[in-house]
């Protein structure tokens, strides 16, 4: 075994915890879902459903839900049709490790939106209520305003790296060009 085969082993591992085809066949997700499950658009990589799938997934994950973002992410990649591992992917951005920093910069990004809600807004509402009430609003817009920011720069860097990836010049196609112009071969040899 090569170090660069052992080294792409040991760095991908965690590509063994994306769900696949072959592992969702006959589940409950099948069950429910039917062979809709197994549209194209879900599984297949394309510039769109790439970009759509990492976009839905950041929005999703900057959103204050944590514990239910990958399952927003599933359902919100089934209905959009974008692909489905790259939904889930992206809504790991907020984890137990990066919350803590992410969810107080939203919510004061939110403030400086906003503001506080005012105390005659909160009426009505006591205890945990009150305080609930207090940090929400601030908390979304702030939520909202980052993951579609996040969402924008992330499906046009995508598309952007796509569209380079595509055009660019293959090599195999550039030496086999260059051995046809040193090889004539419309042209008698005598």
């Amino acid at each position: 075994m090569t170090i660069a085969r052992a080294f792409s082993r040991r760095h991908y591992r965690w590509l063994r915890y994306i769900p696949r085809r072959k592992h969702l066949k006959g589940g409950r997700l099948h069950r429910l879902l039917g062979e809709k499950l197994f549209a194209p658009e879900f599984w297949k990589p394309s510039r769109r459903s790439i970009a759509g799938g990492l976009a839905l997934g950041l929005f999703i994950g900057f959103t204050p839900t944590m514990g239910a973002q990958i399952i927003l992410a599933g359902i919100a990649a089934f209905f959009l049709k974008v692909n489905l591992p790259m939904a889930l992917a992206g809504s790991f951005v907020t984890n137990p490790l990066t919350a803590p920093v992410i969810y107080p910069l939203e919510y004061h990004l939110g403030v400086w939106l906003v503001g506080v809600p005012e105390a005659h807004e909160l009426e009505g509402y006591t205890g945990m209520l009150r305080s609930f009430a207090r940090y929400a609003k601030p908390l979304w817009i702030g939520s909202v305003v980052v993951g579609g920011a996040a969402a924008a720069l992330a499906y046009g860097l995508v598309s952007l790296v796509w569209e380079a990836r595509r055009l660019r010049p293959r090599p195999a196609a550039a030496k086999n060009t260059a051995l046809a112009e040193k090889v004539d071969f419309g042209r008698d040899q005598s």
